[in-house]
């Protein structure tokens, strides 16, 4: 008797074979018309057989209403691969996804580093588990720098251009805060996350009013997510009025806070026990276009 197979055996690209399960889809009325009619005739037509398969593989991966689509199953299995959650030890954790990394976990103090930060960006895949793309040097707490990353028995095995390549082992996401350094911490409270663009020389100056009680306030900016290499504005804070800037006789400012950090890094303002009031953010285009997620948070 003619049964239905579990799986597709699909040749992907770089010739990696998924194996799609079909077990629940819809079985269209055609498609069981043809296997009874070669249940009761298979030792006289075995032509009817090789006839039948096509035509279920054909129908299954046509577009019915309440279906899922072969297609998208295949889309899910790609987009499982750069994922998941890795230790890079003293606390700290990365997650993969899309086609970046991020620090999810902090640990001990590593400076210029904290939660939410860059660990990969813009990976694309160049092989079998393999990828290519920015990624952290010095056992993750380096620069961003073109590398290759590839995922093996639940091992991540960073190689940088030109540095010293390191392992990182699969992990579980922690549900904690945080450790003692390197973020504000997932309890914190958002008071403004926006996308902010300009032009050189264009100043971005943003409001947030902070209440009373606050223990810790940290102003952030990094690239948005899908847009790469313009991370490029410097961030400078005031509380009660507008910060300043002038590039004459030399590159100056008036702010209480400021972050000028090179090239694409993120800019990072954390201040301990925020008097109450109205902080004026301002996102400055030193010389050049800028493309910048700005995030403000609070811990009471």
């Amino acid at each position: 008797m003619f049964s239905v197979p579990d799986f597709i055996i699909i040749n992907g690209a770089k010739n990696q074979i998924f194996k799609i399960p079909i077990s629940g889809y819809f079985i269209p009325e055609e498609a069981r018309v043809v296997l009874k009619k070669k249940n009761t005739m298979r030792n006289r037509y075995n032509l009817i057989n090789v006839l039948a398969t096509c035509m279920l593989a054909i129908i299954l991966m046509s577009t019915f209403s309440g279906c899922k689509k072969i297609s998208e199953t295949i889309e899910e299995v790609w987009e499982g691969y750069w994922a998941g959650v890795f230790d890079l030890g003293e606390g700290w954790q990365v997650e993969l996804n899309g086609d970046r990394a991020t620090y999810v976990t902090s640990g001990t103090t590593k400076v210029g580093t904290n939660v939410g930060d860059s660990f990969a960006i813009g990976m694309e895949l160049i092989g079998n588990n393999k990828w290519r793309g920015y990624i952290r040097e010095k056992n993750g707490f380096g620069f961003l720098g073109l590398g290759t990353a590839e995922i093996i028995d639940n091992k991540l095995k960073i190689t940088p251009d030109g540095a010293v390549p390191y392992t990182i082992n699969k992990g579980v996401k922690s549900t904690g805060t945080g450790g003692t350094g390197g973020g504000i911490g997932s309890t914190a409270q958002v008071l403004l996350d926006q996308k902010v663009e300009g032009e050189k020389g264009d100043q971005r100056i943003f409001k947030v009013t902070v209440p009373t009680g606050v223990k810790q306030m940290e102003i952030k900016t990094t690239e948005v997510a899908g847009v790469y290499y313009f991370n490029l504005a410097d961030l400078f804070v005031k509380r009660g009025s507008d910060p300043t800037v002038k590039l004459t006789p030399q590159y100056s400012w008036i702010a209480d806070w400021h972050s000028v950090e090179s090239n694409r890094a993120d800019e990072v303002i954390s201040i301990t026990n925020p008097p109450a009031g109205v902080y004026h953010i301002m996102l400055y285009g030193y010389n050049s276009y800028f493309i910048s997620q700005l995030v403000v948070k609070i811990v009471k």
